[in-house]
């Protein structure tokens, strides 16, 4: 069969009944779905086995206790039997013909890889207005080109999304080159990407949006982060430091720019998730790590952290951020004494 999707579940049971109905009304029929519940305390797993009765097209597997995206992700790998892989989240869905797009475009070019667009969508005005993400405004870029070369002309263009729902892949290539999701971080997508991208071969790019991403409340794209968050990015940098220092000189310089680029990118993300964390937890976070690790955190993601904050603590003191700030404040109030319920005659 053409594809094998994997959808990886865990308390989505508003959800995941649009999410499999996106696969149901596929226009293109030549795949299997793998739903892997991974130990769901809600209604899920009652609601994957209602939209999925009596298709032979999905099958369930459901994890003995919850254990993260990543196993959930690798035991749907495991239990794969088509081509292509592809991944797609419990409360996202795909646009009804994105499996025969990707179909057409991989047969024409002979493809061993094929990235997709995406367009977000938000359940209020209060997550579009905090977390709103351009995805539908990509470069279009056009040809056939080798797993870093693509990759590098991404960057260039801006186009690169570090998400593994926004992709299909030979799954041949997943198993030869030994590329999983690594266990027990979040942040997962990074990692696993990176991992992948110097290995196929023949890569394209389809700039439309098949795939339908959803912002919701309690997501990991919408929560406070953690030093969950900053732990699964910081071990995502150490290990796309230690893969660049190895392989730099199989490669352009073109390729490991980016790449490099890409790992710095990536501490910075950890560092700023900091400046949202209780220094409490931060000092916790350091006593749990061997020597070696928490050098490696402190000389790569809690320096940066400590410059970024000098230099926050350094604007916010200046002058020109007052005024900035007292101009911005004052339609703030004008609207706030606006919007005071007026008082009743006589009150």
């Amino acid at each position: 069969m053409k594809f094998s999707i994997i959808v990886a579940a865990y308390n989505v049971e508003r959800y995941i009944g649009e999410c499999l109905e996106s696969l149901k009304a596929q226009t293109f029929d030549d795949f299997e779905c793998v739903v892997v519940n991974d130990c769901s305390q809600d209604g899920t797993l009652a609601a994957i086995e209602s939209s999925v009765s009596g298709d032979a097209r999905f099958s369930v597997l459901t994890l003995p206790q919850n254990s993260g995206l990543s196993a959930a992700r690798n035991a749907g790998i495991a239990a794969a039997q088509g081509e292509f892989i592809m991944f797609l989240d419990g409360d996202d869905y795909y646009a009804v013909d994105a499996l025969e797009r990707l179909t057409a475009r991989i047969d024409a070019d002979k493809l061993d890889m094929l990235y997709f667009g995406a367009a977000s969508f938000y359940e209020s005005r209060k997550l579009r207005r905090e977390h709103y993400e351009n995805q539908e405004v990509r470069e279009s870029i056009e040809g056939v080109h080798s797993g870093p070369e693509m990759y590098v002309l991404m960057e260039r263009t801006k186009a690169f999304r570090p998400s593994a729902c926004l992709y299909t892949v030979r799954k041949q290539l997943l198993d030869d080159n030994g590329v999983r999701f690594l266990d027990g971080i979040l942040h997962e997508d990074v990692l696993f990407q990176m991992q992948l991208i110097p290995h196929p071969q023949r890569v394209a790019f389809l700039c439309e949006p098949l795939y339908q991403r959803r912002m919701r409340e309690g997501s990991i794209m919408t929560t406070r982060p953690t030093m969950r968050n900053v732990h699964g990015l910081t071990v995502t940098t150490q290990h796309m430091q230690e893969w660049l220092m190895a392989h730099a000189a199989e490669f352009s310089p073109d390729f490991c720019a980016a790449y490099a680029w890409r790992t710095a990118d990536t501490r910075e993300v950890a560092a700023r998730y900091l400046l949202q964390i209780d220094e409490e937890d931060v000092e916790a976070y350091r006593d749990g790590l061997e020597p070696t690790d928490l050098a490696a955190f402190d000389m790569h993601v809690l320096g940066l952290w400590r410059s970024m904050k000098h230099v926050y603590d350094e604007y916010e003191n200046s002058h020109a951020y007052r005024i900035g700030h007292a101009l911005i404040a004052i339609p703030q109030k004008i609207r706030r004494l606006v919007e005071l319920p007026q008082a009743k005659p006589g009150e």
